[in-house]
């Protein structure tokens, strides 16, 4: 197997010279893919200056998201920044596994091998994933890559898969998770919309709940205390009790305190 340049900039692989210009990445993407029978696509893009890609797992921020499949991920050499690989397998022109890879893993024999793409083009098809073209648990996986690219403003495109009820739950709630971690304060609100519509299902709703707990702001617990006063379902005022117990927010315990003293009913 041999080592694939994947920082070439080119679209050779898939017979696409040419016509970058005249499609969106998501259609050249889409096309190449439909074009496998059984096979692998791959291509690279520009990662965040924070994100690490490690031959056992990912690292996002110092202290922050971390995935790991095995011990091992702080052995020297083995992490790589500033550049995330993709590795789609595709069965019957449809995306079924998405793998995240360090630049100088090898690709797969026979692979189509696109070479490097923009990042944010790179997020657009990932994320259109979601909508069609792979099965579900594909569609999941596909998230993260397109979390760990460096590009800007994601979470609106995260909110609108995570409103689309003909999307799979699964990819929905990760979706979710996403929006969670988002800085934007926007995103408390498209949240909480989200854990207070009754036409959801409550698995939606609480994944809502637990992406509003995971944001590290005052607003974010202000929030979760009127969802546990005000939500019209009680599993989703449980759900947002439980998520506030969890919080060392000293506004927390005074909250309780004023439930269980009966001043909040």
């Amino acid at each position: 197997m041999r080592r694939r340049a994947v920082a070439c900039g080119v679209l050779v692989a898939a017979g696409l010279v040419g016509s970058a210009a005249a499609a969106p990445l998501q259609a050249q993407l889409s096309e190449a893919v439909r074009d496998i029978d059984e096979g692998s696509l791959r291509f690279g893009f520009e990662a965040r200056p924070d994100v690490e890609v490690c031959a056992n797992g990912i690292r996002m921020g110092e202290d922050r998201i971390r995935w790991r499949n095995t011990d091992g991920m702080n052995e020297e050499g083995r992490c790589e920044r500033g550049w995330v690989v993709v590795e789609v397998l595709v069965g019957s022109g449809v995306v079924r596994e998405v793998e995240v890879l360090r630049a100088s893993d090898p690709g797969r024999d026979g692979g189509v091998d696109l070479g490097a793409v923009d990042a944010a083009d790179a997020t657009e098809y990932l994320l259109s994933l979601a909508h069609e073209g792979a099965t579900d648990d594909a569609a999941e996986a596909a998230i993260l890559p397109a979390m760990l690219a460096q590009t800007e403003d994601v979470w609106p495109e995260l909110i609108e898969i995570a409103r689309d009820r003909s999307v799979d739950d699964g990819v929905r709630k990760s979706a979710l998770f996403w929006v969670g971690q988002e800085a934007a304060e926007a995103v408390t609100q498209e949240l909480t919309h989200v854990a207070l519509d009754d036409d959801e299902d409550q698995d939606i709703r609480n994944a809502a709940i637990f992406a509003l707990s995971q944001r590290n702001d005052e607003g974010s617990v202000s929030t979760l205390m009127d969802i546990a006063r005000t939500g019209e379902q009680a599993e989703t005022r449980k759900s947002a009790m439980f998520w506030l117990a969890q919080s060392d927010d000293p506004r927390v315990v005074r909250f309780f305190e004023d439930v269980l003293l009966g001043r909040i009913r």
